[in-house]
């Protein structure tokens, strides 16, 4: 994999790719390696003090290996010829599960007394990790067939398989693979890297003489998400460029549609077990996933097309489902799920694939205040002899106030968020006026030189 360099991060992913080659079952070679993990956590919960010695006194997994291994060792190995590269992947799979227990049982040790009457985490008894094919058990990768070092019948043996992998960009570097067993499915999953230049970080973007930032108001009704790009000049101007609605698509109907199929089946089934409908809600779970991906991907795109160096978005981590039918309820819980996926999609693909960052802002307020920090009637419930509102009279998501600021409630609250991220680094704004609000004379006279605009 790649190495630390100055100027840079490092990039990781992975890459699932489907295994073809009949007459071959991968079922033994995971069988016989978790075996191995399952030897080596007994030894390691015998001797866990050589998790924590350091590595120039041979601590971590070379302890554990010198143990098992050579002329005297103290718990010889009861599996001949294992592979050394297994061997050691082994290992670290059971210090990292024994670490995990024993973290556990520690905060059970020191839990509240109101909680005495819990039992204490008990150890894994069996294992089911997918083995790990570090270089040396696998060779003569040429993008849609490798060689793979297995268990068959007893023997290792090297065996050529097919798989077929998606088209991958160049910059990223591929890694040693792990095999995932699913039912007859057989998966080989490389891990990525890219090099991705540093940003030194949101702070450092925002303390530079100009920059973009898009603000993100997610929806749940017509749009799926409101964009407003925020740039802030040299003067410390802030001024919109562009803004993009994202539409809701079919996506919501075809969820809302399963869901009431299974609604319908539970109905008439009347006792749930274990497993029911498994087919309909991996069908309904997949098309939540894809949905994230497709929309991450157009705010990213949007960002990039307009050089925005961060998004932001609000951190809306308590929104909880309203009590009702279940359909309904779980149509909402579906739509909070889906709020968080495309944050963390987007997250992720912008840093990965464009070097963007992504920050997340408190949420109070974005959308009862306009930009300058003024009440805004929501709806179309406000005086109308106060504004030329004839184009938006028969609509119900805007605002607006007593001097004339007429917009989208959704558009608003983007605006706000961008504003509320760069209020986080740079706070000598000059108000700029622009052709969707004028400003009136006494506003400008009440307002300091640290207010916020949007043209």
């Amino acid at each position: 994999m790649l190495k630390k360099k100055k100027g840079f991060n490092i990039a990781t992913k992975s890459v699932k790719c489907k295994l073809e080659r009949n007459g071959f079952d991968l079922t033994e070679t995971k069988t016989a390696f978790n075996e191995v993990v399952s030897f080596y956590f007994a030894l390691v919960n015998t001797h866990p003090e050589g998790i924590d010695l350091p590595r120039e006194e041979d601590g971590g997994w070379r302890f554990y290996e010198k143990l098992t291994i050579g002329e005297n060792a103290v718990y010889p190995l009861p599996f001949d010829r294992y592979p050394v590269q297994f061997r050691r992947a082994a290992i670290r799979k059971a210090i990292g599960v024994w670490e995990s227990w024993n973290s556990n049982y520690q905060r059970w040790l020191n839990r509240p007394k109101k909680q005495k009457h819990h039992r204490p985490p008990v150890q894994p008894r069996s294992f089911n990790f997918s083995p790990s094919f570090d270089a040396g058990v696998w060779k003569d990768d040429d993008g849609q067939s490798i060689l793979l070092k297995i268990l068959v019948n007893g023997q290792w043996k090297w065996v050529k398989f097919q798989y077929f992998a998606p088209l991958v960009d160049a910059d990223w570097v591929k890694g040693s693979p792990s095999i995932v067993i699913k039912g007859r499915e057989r998966f080989i999953v490389f891990p990525l890297q890219k090099y991705v230049p540093a940003t030194g970080g949101i702070k450092t973007v925002m303390a530079q003489d100009s920059f973009r930032v898009m603000g993100v108001d997610m929806d749940l009704d017509r749009q799926i998400a409101i964009l407003s790009v925020l740039e802030v000049n040299a003067k410390g101007e802030v001024f919109e460029v562009a803004r993009h609605f994202i539409n809701q698509t079919s996506h919501t109907k075809r969820r809302k549609r399963q869901l009431g199929r299974i609604a319908q089946k539970m109905r008439q089934t009347g006792t749930i077990e274990k497993g029911f409908g498994s087919t309909m809600w991996q069908k309904l779970h997949n098309g939540e996933v894809e949905a994230g991906r497709v929309y991450a991907r157009q705010i990213v795109k949007f960002a990039k097309t307009w050089g925005c160096s961060v998004i932001c978005f609000e951190h809306l981590g308590n929104l909880k489902p309203q009590h009702g039918k279940y359909s309904r309820r779980s149509n909402q819980k579906r739509a909070y799920w889906l709020k968080s996926k495309v944050y963390q999609q987007v997250s992720r693909i912008a840093y990965q694939d464009e070097g963007i960052l992504t920050t997340r802002v408190n949420p109070r307020h974005t959308s009862r205040f306009d930009p300058w920090g003024y009440p805004v009637w929501r709806s179309n419930q406000f005086p109308t002899t106060l504004f030329d509102f004839q184009s938006y009279q028969s609509g119900t998501n805007f605002v607006g106030t007593v001097d004339g600021y007429v917009a989208h409630s959704g558009l608003n609250a983007a605006r706000n968020i961008g504003l509320r991220a760069i209020l986080r680094h740079r706070t000598n704004l000059v108000f700029r006026t622009g052709t969707k609000y004028q400003a009136n004379s006494a506003r400008e006279k009440a307002q300091n030189s640290n207010v916020l605009g949007v043209q």
